[in-house]
Formats: structure tokens, C-alpha cells, sequence
């Protein structure tokens, strides 16, 4: 009896244990992850520049004329009635070549979704104290060729693996137990990507990011603190495929538009038949749209000795519903100002990146509203600096 009444404390409690609306089974789905693109929004798609830009579309790989290096470090802030959380971590490590004249090719890491999560019930059964830790891993392979004058093309295989592990504690007068449950999760995606030019002025992109197989938790329970271990496997059915649609003005030599569009499917029945990626009961999954707007203002000379005349800025907005609802008549919205600087090197080899993204999300009675802010500070380096100077 007391095995069962672990498990049903289980299956309730497990979809409040993360914050108020990231709780899509699976934990924290990072939207952004590199500093420039967090402050353009999904026009990214549409935008060629250098390997800083390759994670979003591999079409735009193509061209590239040296070797680049890059690294993210980015910071999450939510902020409730209740309490401040922060995570802080590597949001990307980045690889890009040329491979010819034009085909390029990138390697690059970034973690996809996080576990990381408290919760602490009173419950006329005793006091439930869980945790959970842990993350997904995205590790990802692309390549981008120009096929035509006017279009270019690029694929990306991305391998997600990752670790998980949830920890509750059942204390009460008549019994103190230890349940655990931890175990590997791996799957796959294949992306699509296309950037095509209209004229001079305006570049369109397509890119569709589809699951190949979905992520599968291959692992054990440990049976209410038992001696005995029992196998569990189960498959994240809510995985998302991802479409991103893309617009790239350029106004003059140095100011450009960016409009982008985000689509993201998660199927109806993601959550019907599994038991620890669960939702709360009236609770349902929708797709998740949004919509950015952006204008990037380039550096007015890299080669300048004047610092100021090689930093450029980006701004715009963000609007995006959620991936939750309790019932679709209310719709989560999330609202945000997205932003940047960088800043290059007058010598060409490095170039500095800092983005800020500072929003709100409500739109259910039912939830807390959270105000949130995303900084991330980039590094970009090229071949350069691996270059022998000739001396005479």
C-alpha cells in the first residue's frame, strides 16, 4: 500500500515541480542560445554573417572564408511573487570552416532543455520534499552549400543526449522513505534549411527542424527506497518540430530589418500515456507561435582606432504564446524587449557579443505572473590569430 501511495504522490506532484510555465513534461525549453541571435528573434533564419550565425540555419554556412571559434555564456533570471530564481550556464561552443569555395560546415554544442527544479508539499500523507536535476544536451552537425546564384541550402543533424534524476523524499510519522528515479535520455532531429536572395535588398528563409526519434528515458526507480531496482523507459512524445520562417531588408550598407516567424507542433496526445512527464489534470499542450522584430545597425568601421565607430547594436520586440494552457480560451502570452551590443576587434580576429532580454508572461488567472531576463555574453574568433606573421 505504501508503494502505491508513493507513486500516486508521484504522478501528482511531478508537473509542479518546475516553474510555473516551463512545466512541458521535460523542464526549461531554452528558446535562445547564442547572444547575437537572442537579440534578433527568429529573423535570424534570414540573416548570413559568420559562423556566429550558423546554429540557426545551416544554408547560411555556405561562403564563410575562414575558420571561426565561438563560446556563449548566458545567465536566466525569473522573478515571481514568490521567489527569484537564476541559472547560469554555457549556452554554446561553436566550430564553423569553409570547405571550398562554397560549402561550409559547423560543429557546435548547446544545451536544449533543463531539469533543475525544487518543490517542497504538506500533504495529509507527510511531507513531500523532491528534486530533480539534470538537462539535455543538443550536439549537432551542419552543412551549407550555395546551389544557385540566388539560393543556398544546408542541413543539420542534431544528437540530443542527456541525464536525469529525481529524488522525493516521503516523511511522515509512520514512515521516512527515499524515491528515486534517474536514468540516460537520447534521441534525434534532422533540420532543413533554405536562404534565398531577392535582389539585392531582401533575403527570405525557411527552416524546419523535424524529429527523427524522439527523445526515450532509458533508466530505473528505485521502488520506494527498496533493495529491489525496477527498469523504466519512456518516450518525451511531446518533442516539438520546429518551423521558422524568416525576412532579411537591408536598408543601407549598414542598417537592416528582420522579421521572423516561429512554429513550433508538439502532437495532441504528447502527455496521453506517459507517467513521469506529466501535465496537471485540465491542463493541455497548444502550439507555440511567435513573432519578432528587429532592426541591426552594423559597425561603422571594424578598422577604426576609435572604439566606438566598430561596436554595432541590435533591438526589437518579441511576442510569443505558450506551450501551456488550461484550456485554450486563455492563452499564456509572453512579451519581451530583445536587444545588443558587439563589439569587434580592430586587428579582425575576435568579435564581442552581449545581449539582454527582458519580458513578462501571464494570461491564466491560475498562475503567478513572472517577469523574466536573459543576458548572454558571446566571443567569436577566427583563423587570425593561428596565422604566422612573416617577419623579414
Amino acid at each position: 500500500m505504501r508503494q502505491l501511495t508513493l507513486l500516486f504522490l508521484l504522478l501528482v506532484s511531478v508537473a509542479f515541480s518546475q516553474s510555473a510555465y516551463q512545466r512541458l513534461g521535460y523542464g526549461e525549453i531554452y528558446p535562445t542560445n547564442a547572444a547575437f541571435s537572442a537579440s534578433l528573434g527568429s529573423g535570424i533564419v534570414a540573416y548570413q554573417d559568420s559562423g556566429r550565425v550558423s546554429y540557426w540555419n545551416p544554408a547560411a554556412l555556405n561562403g564563410l572564408k575562414r575558420v571561426y571559434f565561438g563560446a556563449i555564456l548566458g545567465s536566466n533570471f525569473i522573478s515571481t511573487d514568490l521567489a527569484v530564481t537564476n541559472t547560469t550556464r554555457f549556452n554554446q561552443v561553436m566550430f564553423a570552416f569553409p570547405v571550398g569555395r562554397n560549402v561550409g560546415m559547423s560543429f557546435q554544442i548547446n544545451p536544449v532543455a533543463n531539469f533543475a527544479s525544487e518543490y517542497l508539499a504538506n500533504l495529509p500523507e507527510g511531507t513531500l520534499d523532491e528534486s530533480s536535476s539534470g538537462g539535455i544536451w543538443n550536439f549537432s552537425m551542419g552543412i551549407g552549400a550555395r546551389v544557385t546564384p540566388t539560393i543556398q541550402l544546408g542541413l543539420k543533424y542534431h544528437k540530443l543526449h542527456g541525464l536525469f534524476r529525481r529524488e522525493m523524499n516521503l516523511s511522515s510519522d509512520v514512515l521516512n522513505e527515499t524515491y528515486v528515479l534517474k536514468g540516460n535520455i537520447d534521441g534525434s532531429t534532422f533540420e532543413l534549411g533554405s536562404l534565398v536572395s531577392l535582389g539585392d535588398k531582401v533575403k527570405l528563409a525557411l527552416t524546419a527542424d523535424i524529429v527523427l526519434d524522439r527523445p526515450v528515458l532509458d533508466g530505473e526507480d528505485s521502488l520506494g527506497g527498496t533493495t529491489l531496482n525496477q527498469t523504466i523507459e519512456e518516450t518525451l512524445d511531446a518533442w516539438p518540430t520546429t518551423i521558422k520562417l524568416g525576412v532579411n531588408f537591408k536598408h543601407s550598407q549598414r542598417t537592416s530589418y528582420l522579421v521572423g516567424i516561429s512554429q513550433q507542433i508538439f502532437p495532441a496526445d504528447g502527455f496521453s500515456e506517459t507517467a513521469l512527464f506529466v501535465l496537471p489534470e485540465g491542463w493541455e499542450v497548444v502550439p507555440v507561435g511567435s513573432f519578432q522584430v528587429s532592426m541591426l545597425r552594423s559597425a561603422a568601421d571594424l578598422t577604426s582606432r576609435n572604439w566606438l565607430k566598430r561596436i554595432g547594436f541590435q533591438t526589437g520586440f518579441s511576442l510569443k504564446n505558450h506551450y501551456l494552457s488550461k484550456g485554450t480560451e486563455n492563452m499564456i502570452f509572453e512579451y519581451a524587449w530583445i536587444s545588443g551590443l558587439n563589439l569587434g576587434m580592430r586587428n579582425g580576429k575576435s568579435v564581442f557579443d552581449i545581449s539582454a532580454e527582458v519580458g513578462t508572461r501571464s494570461g491564466e488567472d491560475s498562475l503567478p505572473a513572472e517577469t523574466f531576463a536573459r543576458v548572454k555574453f558571446g566571443i567569436e574568433v577566427n583563423d587570425i590569430w593561428f596565422k604566422k606573421i612573416k617577419r623579414k
